[in-house]
């Protein structure tokens, strides 16, 4: 049987699940954490990305070549956009976006600086093939892992379905922060799933992610490292019901 790849950028976002797994075994994985075992009865491998797009996309690409997995699942921490989410409140990743590929307009010298003009800029997604590869600025997740995430009983904050926003960045600007969710949907923002995602797509990999509110700026809600654990708690319950189904 395959495993499932689960990833999580800090210790705060991997650590349960590690904790979790019977007969664990460290794997080398270059410079990131990696522990494989058995979640529940299945073989599942936990990547500890460590912060940030490029982290996330080279551990990706790794666990992939390693493990040779069915899925890939990303899930941790995050900001809030929607001024309906709280802290704790849980975003099923629908569709991610990268929020730091961008295409501005032509402007001349001396016009000044525009922090949100320009077209979101599609990323290749890699081949063998002769010329460029397709372009893509929004990843959707897959679809039986969205069921196995849908189908999760959970009454420790809301549930919802939507797009969640990456980039190496952590906005604190309310301006900024509504302009980003009116724009593009998002509900909440990270730093590692679009890249893991392009990675994902790349190899034709199933990929989803799901992200906790551990702070939100909308509400002056400050950041809150237990909600880590409690992400890693539904994901281990959507690993159980995406292999059961």
């Amino acid at each position: 049987m395959k495993p499932i790849v689960c990833t999580g950028a800090m210790d705060a976002e991997t650590l349960y699940l590690i904790g979790a797994l019977a007969d664990a075994e460290p794997v080398g994985l270059g410079p990131w954490k990696c522990v494989r075992g058995m979640l529940d009865g299945f073989p599942t491998v936990i990547v500890r990305t460590n912060q940030g797009m490029a982290n996330a996309a080279a551990a990706t690409a790794l666990a992939i070549e390693r493990f040779a997995p069915c899925a890939v699942l990303n899930q941790g921490t995050s900001g809030g956009h929607a001024p309906d989410l709280h802290t704790g409140d849980l975003v099923i990743g629908e569709t991610v976006v990268n929020l730091g590929a961008w295409r501005t307009p032509d402007r001349p010298r001396g016009a000044g600086i525009d922090p949100v003009c320009g077209e979101p800029l599609g990323l290749e997604i890699a081949n063998p093939d002769p010329g460029d590869g397709p372009k893509v600025t929004a990843f959707r997740a897959d679809a039986a892992l969205m069921r196995a995430a849908a189908a999760i009983p959970w009454d420790r904050g809301r549930v919802v379905r939507g797009v969640i926003g990456s980039g190496d960045w952590w906005n604190n600007e309310l301006d900024r922060i509504a302009w980003l969710h009116g724009r593009f949907g998002t509900m909440a923002e990270e730093m590692e799933a679009a890249a893991s995602a392009q990675i994902c797509q790349a190899y034709g990999m199933p990929f989803l992610t799901v992200r906790i509110l551990s702070n939100t700026a909308v509400h002056g809600e400050p950041f809150d490292e237990r909600t880590g654990e409690q992400c890693q708690k539904f994901a281990r319950a959507l690993l159980r019901n995406y292999r059961m189904q």
